[in-house]
Order: C-alpha cells, then structure tokens, then sequence
C-alpha cells in the first residue's frame, strides 16, 4: 500500500526551504566582522544557504517516516485536512484498534477533515463516514498541502471517503463496468476478425470508379444482404450496383456509407441522423452471407448487370408505367 507520493515529498521540501531562506542573511552578519570585505560575505552568505539546501535534501531523501516524525507536531499549524494516497483503500476504523469494526474506506487522493489525533490514531470525518485511520497512512500539514497542489495541477480531483456499504456498492458497479468493457472489446476483436476472414476469402481486386475501405465493403454487402438476402445472386449483384450507381451520381452522397444513411432511402436501415438503426446495427454485427460479400465485391470489380439504374423496387408495389425503362431480377424491379 502506497503511503505517500515523491512528488509530495518534492513539495514539502521545496516548503522548508523557502522557510529557511529568510533566516540565512542574519546569520550570515552574525558570523562576519566589520573589517572583512563584501566579498567574503558574499561567500559566506552563499555557502550556508548550500548547507541549508544539502539539509533539507537530505531530510527528503530519508523518506516520509523521517519527514513525518520531524513535522508531525508543526503539520497542527495549517488546515485541519489530510490526504490518504493508497494502492488499493485505506480502512476507516470505528475505533482506534485494528482489531475494531471496519466502518468505511478512503481512496486514492481521498480528502479528509481532522476531528482529533493522537500519537498512533486520527479520528477523521470524510464523506458520510466517521472513524479512525492510522497516522502513517495520511499526509499532513506541508505534505498535504503539497498533495493537494500536484492533485490541482494533474486537474485530479480530490474524493470523500465512502462508508463500508457505499465502498461495496462502489466496487461492485466498477467490477461490473469492467467485465461489460472486456465483454466489448472482446466482441468488437470477435468481429473484426469475421470480417476479416470473410472478405479475404473472395479476393481484394476492385475495379469500379467507387473507392471503398474493408469497412465500406462489409457495409454494402450488408446492404445487399438487408435487401437481397433471399435472392438470387443476380439480384444481389443488382443491389450492388444501384449502390454504386448513387455514388457515383452523387445525388445520395459521394460514399458508400453517406448513400446506404442516406435519409429515407433504404427502408429500416438508418436512424435518421446518418447512423445505423438498431436493426441494422445488429446485421452489422451479425454479418451477411458469402453470397452477399462476392456480389459487394465483384460489384466493385467492376461487375454491373443493371447499367446505370438507380433505383429498385418490389414487384408488388411497383409502377411501370411510370418508368422511362426497367429490368426486373427476381422479385425486383430496377429502373
């Protein structure tokens, strides 16, 4: 368990040395005599401010046990908060003991308020919990102070201590928040993979006037999976190109994915905001068939069995008659 931070510790040092500074040119005069050259005081000025220094280095260097028995007494001076840093938590105690009740938990950077100390045990108030915490496990006075300056400066922001119910729920939510980002990631590299797998199995040769990244191409496969999951492989390639075809017109967007989101086009597919629905999405995930890759990708090629159409429709809701020119694939009517 961590009980105290280097950079703190930096703090507390620099602190004492900007008390002392004040004192050296006073004991500098004492230490001189009338007759003796500007110079040499100078020089004797400048050597004890270095031994002040070397001093106070070494007091930092020894650790924050020295550093604490040293300042325990004068860290009553300021404030009266502490900072508990920790690895883990720190146990708040309903009494003085180790063996006493647990009653709550500090956390790193937890901010606490100083209700008594004694030479062992703190009595301290943080949050919604009351209770006791060994001295050595907090920071005090120039320490915290310190503390609480690299929390600033880091834009870290100091917490209150949590009872032993709310510390339970808090780590539980946290445990559970983690499992759900592992089971995330995990998916996400489930699907990556999928679609990697898929589209290196037919090739990577496109050929059309359309650009489209591995991304884009599992999306029009998809597509043409969402439309023309049950035809036939020409009504897929068919689909295929009508995508393509508003790409290249640019009336849709100047993408794959700007077209498929467009508003209103592709029924069920996008949420209105250039994004895929929940439906889709899940398709996405899913994957479409072989079928549907090959004819995204032959499309791609350079592959067009529909000319420059635009548009299709199900034969059942189809308007002939209002069409310049059609082709029907399957249950399809292209035109």
């Amino acid at each position: 368990m961590k009980l105290r931070s280097s950079i703190a510790a930096k703090y507390a040092g620099v602190a004492m040395v900007m008390c002392l500074m004040p004192v050296v040119p006073v004991v500098a005069d004492a230490q001189t005599t009338y007759e003796q050259q500007q110079s040499t005081e100078q020089n004797n000025t400048s050597n004890i401010q270095v031994s002040y220094v070397e001093k106070v280095s070494d007091i930092v260097a020894a650790g924050y046990e020295t550093v604490y028995e040293t300042n325990f007494a004068g860290a009553q001076d300021y404030a009266a908060e502490a900072v508990a840093l920790t690895d883990s938590y720190i146990e708040v105690k309903a009494g003085a003991d180790e063996d006493a009740e647990t009653v709550g938990r500090l956390y790193d950077y937890s901010l606490v308020y100083v209700d008594e100390t004694g030479t062992e045990w703190t009595k301290i108030t943080s949050g919604n919990v009351t209770g006791y915490v060994k001295n050595a496990q907090l920071c005090f006075g120039q320490e915290a102070q310190a503390v609480m300056q690299e929390s600033e400066e880091q834009d870290k922001e100091l917490v209150a201590g949590y009872t032993l119910e709310e510390a339970e729920e808090k780590e539980a939510r946290e445990e559970a928040e983690r499992i759900a980002a592992e089971e995330a990631a995990r998916k996400a590299e489930e699907e990556a993979a999928k679609k990697k797998q898929a589209l290196s199995s037919v090739g990577t040769t496109y050929g059309s006037s359309v650009d489209a990244s591995d991304e884009e191409v599992w999306l029009l496969a998809c597509i043409i999976d969402w439309e023309a999951g049950s035809e036939s492989y020409e009504g897929k390639l068919a689909v295929a190109n009508v995508v393509l075809n508003r790409v290249k017109s640019g009336k849709w967007g100047s993408s794959i994915t700007s077209v498929i989101y467009a508003p209103k086009q592709f029924s069920g597919v996008s949420d209105g905001n250039g994004n895929p629905s929940a439906k889709f999405a899940a398709r996405l995930s899913s994957g479409p068939n072989q079928a549907c890759i090959q004819a995204a990708k032959e499309a791609l090629s350079g592959v067009n069995n529909v000319g420059n159409y635009t548009f299709f429709r199900s034969l059942s809701i189809a308007n002939y008659s209002s069409y310049d020119s059609y082709m029907i694939i399957g249950s399809h009517c292209f035109y």
